[in-house]
C-alpha cells in the first residue's frame, strides 16, 4: 500500500531536514514500512509529498506512533493523505 502526504511547509530547511530523518527513522523502527521519499508534486498544488510503502493502514499508524518529530504548528500549513492499495 503506498501513501502519499501532501503539505505545504512553513519552516526552515532545517526543521524539514529534521522532519525527513524522522520519518526515515520511524519506517525503519516499523515492521512494514518503507519511507521512499520527499517529492514534489508536479499535479498537486503542495510543496511537498512524502511517499511511504506500507503492508496495511495498521503498519502506517505504528510508523506515525515510531515517530520522534514534534509538529510545530506553523510549519505544515495545510495537508493531505492518500492510501493507495495495490493489484489484489
Amino acid at each position: 500500500m503506498l501513501v502519499l502526504y501532501h503539505m505545504d511547509w512553513g519552516g526552515t530547511d532545517e526543521r524539514l531536514t529534521a522532519r525527513d530523518e524522522a520519518w526515515k527513522n520511524a519506517c525503519e523502527k516499523t515492521e512494514g514500512a518503507e519511507y521512499l521519499g520527499r517529492y514534489v508534486p508536479w499535479n498537486k498544488r503542495y510543496h511537498w509529498t512524502y511517499v511511504t510503502n506500507v503492508k496495511d493502514i495498521q503498519t502506517w499508524r505504528k510508523a506515525t506512533q515510531n515517530s520522534e518529530w514534534k509538529r510545530d504548528p506553523q510549519e505544515i500549513i495545510n495537508s493531505e493523505l492518500e492510501f493507495y492499495a495495490g493489484p489484489q
